[in-house]
């Protein structure tokens, strides 16, 4: 960020952020919704079918004699616990796509006068889906979370691309 931008450069992205209207992505809260319970349904679902054949033939009790003792002492907070683990792990595989979602209903429902305070192109939020898609959910956001907080600062446009 110590170099200067170019004129034309400065006028590019100043054109992008302030004049060009903005695109409001289509978003539907319904939708958003389906998709979570749609995710919650397949979690559970998922837990009970693959929970039942491991406790029928007692795998828990061999990974470890701790798990099997607290497998017979508690067997309904063990469903309780494996639920909680399955839910994580399939909520790690979908982080990214909601992650994604969420930016494109801060894009659809914010409002223009705080969407045009950027002065970058792409603007912040395009910044972040497109830093999350290239380089995935955790290193994308991190980018993310430098350019809005570190870079996004003073009257000087800029093209930054992740």
């Amino acid at each position: 960020m110590t170099d200067f931008p170019s004129r034309r450069e400065q006028e590019e992205a100043e054109y992008y952020v302030l004049k060009q209207p903005l695109r409001r992505p289509d978003t539907d809260v319904k939708k958003a919704i389906k998709y979570v319970s749609v995710y919650m349904t397949l979690s559970l679902g998922f837990s009970a079918v693959s929970f039942a054949p491991l406790k029928k033939y007692e795998i828990f009790a061999y990974i470890s004699e701790s798990l099997a003792e607290f497998s017979m002492a508690h067997p309904v907070l063990l469903g309780v616990l494996y639920f909680a683990a399955v839910f994580c792990i399939v909520g790690l595989l979908c982080l990214k796509s909601a992650a994604i979602g969420i930016i494109r209903m801060y894009q659809h429902y914010a409002p223009e006068h705080v969407r045009r305070r950027c002065l970058f192109k792409p603007t912040c939020s395009e910044y972040a889906i497109l830093a999350i898609q290239k380089y995935g959910l955790f290193i994308g956001l991190f980018k993310s979370y430098i350019r809005l907080f570190k870079k996004c600062r003073g009257n000087i446009y800029r093209i930054d691309y992740p």
